[in-house]
């Protein structure tokens, strides 16, 4: 079963909390939202569905540059949170939920396709195929925004877990509770890792 947006459009009802704003511009309440869902409202599945589907595309094709295999790995996501979302727990971040989900099933569909390590979280992502939105939030927050090209090459030398950590707070505005989460590290671990992360790339930038 393969779902679209263009099938999943629904008209917003006010079944689902949207803490009095506009639809179109509002800062939803992810807790009552992932309630609306699970009690089995089309039009919570069809927000949450619109509103992070592109982004665990993007995030899916930082892990493994496969395209079809991350299309089909977080359509099928959606379906079986579909199918089992009377079964589901209680969610605070539904991004991290879905950042996590979506992680782990690439890495199950890896280790049963033998797909090899080189192909999984490959530095010439980075190298030559970083996406231009990535590319702009570098830039937007003044991360070495004068050095673009020298970043790109030095994220190629960072390893597979600075590059994501970093993708993660940088590129999906994750906060560190939610990385966290995400990665299975404890708040203390996420800093450390962050901190070394960054001070890699200072230190390969600095050999430029």
């Amino acid at each position: 079963m393969k779902l679209g947006i263009h099938n999943l459009f629904v008209e917003k009802k006010d079944d689902v909390i949207l803490n009095g704003k506009d639809s179109n511009n509002v800062e939803i309440d992810e807790v009552r939202l992932w309630e609306e869902f699970q009690s089995g409202s089309e039009v919570a599945y069809s927000m949450i569905y619109t509103q992070y589907v592109g982004m665990m595309y993007n995030y899916g094709m930082k892990l493994i540059r496969d395209e079809e295999l991350v299309k089909d790995c977080v359509q099928d996501l959606f379906v079986e949170l579909f199918n089992a979302k009377h079964r589901l727990g209680k969610v605070r971040s539904i991004k991290s939920y879905l950042f996590k989900s979506i992680r782990r099933k690439l890495i199950f569909e890896c280790k049963k396709r033998r797909i090899q390590r080189t192909d999984f979280g490959s530095k010439q992502v980075y190298k030559n195929q970083v996406t231009p939105s990535f590319e702009r939030s570098l830039i937007e927050k003044q991360i070495f925004d004068d050095q673009r090209q020298k970043v790109l090459l030095a994220m190629g030398k960072l390893t597979d877990r600075q590059r994501e950590v970093i993708h993660l707070k940088f590129y999906a505005l994750l906060s560190y509770s939610e990385i966290s989460e995400v990665m299975s590290l404890s708040i203390k671990g996420t800093y450390k890792l962050m901190a070394r992360s960054i001070s890699s790339l200072k230190s390969y930038i600095g050999k430029m």
